[in-house]
């Protein structure tokens, strides 16, 4: 069979995500409308960075230099640690997807390559960077100079993400390490808040220090070609062909990298299916430890999820980094440390409407074993008691020792009482009726889900706003008693929280148990479907 050049290879390939995005964005009129009002709003971003790069134009040349080489290098930083923090996030061309097919290692490669500029965010960084060129309207050698520079930078960019895709397919080998990396990275996402609130608050007292930054940042891989328009404008080329001759360079290690890489994903892919083993295993571990109810083999089952799913087990690392944030919020606002409790309780009990998505084709044992829909939602709500009640604890501890009120406890007991006792039950009614895409069994939990809509991310809000509100009985209270002091006020909001939440989650089992009974096949085709 001929086989066929890199760049057919690469055309194809590009080709082929081309089809499937079109594809995408036919087959239902609310993935387009999504779709489009995702590209209306980034196009209303890129016009805002446009206007900025006009402006930032006419300003002093070292302050053109020090803005492009800072933008530049946040821009590469963007597109190289974005593949780490949404690892197989592009599963279109996906080595797993293609480790059977007669394709050279340098074919992928470009063809992943070329398929990033398919898309919302590749398609406007290429613009982002050919509209670099007004910022240097001051000086034509650097207009000229910039257009090929953008594009070197744009290489860069995608070069060095499908490097660090492949090394993270490389090193995702080993479940225990895709469980790590996934955790720290969510982690890590939920502190951006405080750094970036900590560089803005301190952003006034380093800038006479930017440009001696961006001078070092602009001889590093990162920031050197966005200087070399600055070195063109000022004469110096010499240095100009020196930041050249380290991005080149760069590139070709990068490429040399990647393609080491993806040749030991392929392989890995290739050779998977006939990977296998067996382990001896005595007893049925925790399920000797219950009662042998259905109710009580669905929170089992569902438990073990939450301590050994990536996509469960997260939580156990978010709920101490929000902890974090809000301590270190509170120095700034006491506000933030007054959420704390109860938006944990409320995004643990949220946590569960996703349950029957993450159990994809493995929801189909309830489904053939006849599980109760009463069973099924009280086991998935058992297991959640068994994880949230401590975090929503450590929450709490948090906030009492920011605050010190030990009268608002009961009231705080209320409110948190409320959101996970009420919102469970409402999840439990609203995950039987409606499911929505998650990342498949065996993937880290920041993957973007394929078939994930702007419609899915709007009832996950609605969702979230409903929970939300149920909590206002227990927090008006709360909000009496710290105006005038009656301890009284305190104790009622822990009443009412607690009867509120107990009805409810009452409500939510039965008649989500009796939806789950009615709808069941259903779902099982919805879930498996989803990959």
């Amino acid at each position: 069979m001929r086989r066929l050049g890199v760049l057919e290879e690469a055309r194809r390939l590009a080709s082929l995500k081309w089809r499937v995005l079109r594809n995408t964005l036919t087959r239902s009129t609310w993935v387009l409308v999504g779709t489009i009002l995702g590209g209306l709003y980034a196009l209303g971003v890129l016009s805002m960075l446009l206007i900025s790069l006009y402006f930032l134009g006419g300003e002093e040349l070292r302050w053109v230099v020090t803005a492009s080489v800072l933008l530049g290098t946040a821009l590469l930083l963007g597109w190289w640690i974005l593949p780490v923090a949404t690892s197989k996030a592009d599963a279109t061309l996906d080595p797993a997807r293609l480790g059977l097919f007669p394709l050279s290692t340098s074919g992928l490669l470009a063809g992943q390559v070329l398929g990033a500029l398919i898309g919302i965010p590749g398609a406007l960084t290429l613009v982002a960077g050919l509209g670099w060129a007004v910022a240097w309207r001051s000086s034509l050698p650097a207009v000229l100079v910039s257009v090929p520079c953008a594009l070197l930078g744009l290489l860069l960019a995608f070069v060095g993400s499908r490097c660090v895709s492949a090394v993270s397919l490389r090193l995702a080998g080993g479940r225990r390490t895709t469980e790590t990396v996934s955790i720290v990275t969510l982690a890590l996402v939920v502190m951006i808040g405080p750094m970036i609130a900590t560089l803005g608050a301190g952003l006034e007292r380093v800038w006479d220090l930017l440009p001696t930054w961006a001078a070092v940042l602009a001889w590093t891989p990162l920031g050197a070609v966005w200087a070399v328009p600055g070195d063109v404008a000022l004469g110096y080329w010499g240095t100009a062909l020196a930041r050249l001759l380290l991005t080149v360079v760069s590139i070709v290690a990068l490429t040399a990298l990647a393609r080491v890489a993806l040749r030991r994903a392929l392989g890995d892919a290739a050779a998977g299916a006939a990977r296998g083993g067996t382990k001896a295993v005595a007893g049925i571990g925790l399920f000797d430890r219950v009662p042998a109810t259905p109710t009580w083999a669905v929170a089992v089952r569902c438990l073990l999820y939450w301590t050994r799913d990536p996509r469960y087990s997260a939580s156990l690392v978010m709920v101490p980094a929000m902890c974090a944030v809000a301590w270190f919020l509170t120095s700034q606002s006491g506000f933030a440390v007054w959420l704390l409790p109860a938006g944990i309780a409320l995004l643990m009990a949220y946590a569960i409407s996703a349950d029957i998505s993450y159990d994809n084709s493995a929801f189909s044992l309830h489904v053939l074993a006849g599980v109760p829909g009463r069973a099924d939602r009280l086991g998935r709500v058992l297991a959640l008691f068994v994880v949230s009640v401590p975090l929503v604890a450590v929450a709490l501890a948090v906030w009492l020792a920011r605050v010190g009120d030990w009268g608002a406890v009961p009231a705080m007991l209320g409110l948190c009482a409320t959101m996970l006792l009420g919102g469970a039950g409402v999840v439990s009614v609203v995950s039987a009726r409606y499911t929505y895409p998650t990342p498949p069994p065996g993937s880290t939990p920041m993957k973007s889900a394929q078939g994930f809509t702007l419609l899915n991310l709007l009832m996950q809000f609605v969702l979230m706003g409903a929970i939300g509100l149920l909590g206002l009985p227990a927090l008006a209270l709360l909000v009496v008693y710290l105006v005038s002091g009656g301890l009284m006020w305190s104790w009622l909001a822990l009443a009412v929280g607690l009867v509120e939440g107990l009805v409810l989650l009452w409500i939510g089992v039965r008649a989500g148990g009796r939806w789950l009974d009615a709808r069941a096949p259903e779902l099982l085709q919805e879930v498996s479907a989803y990959r």
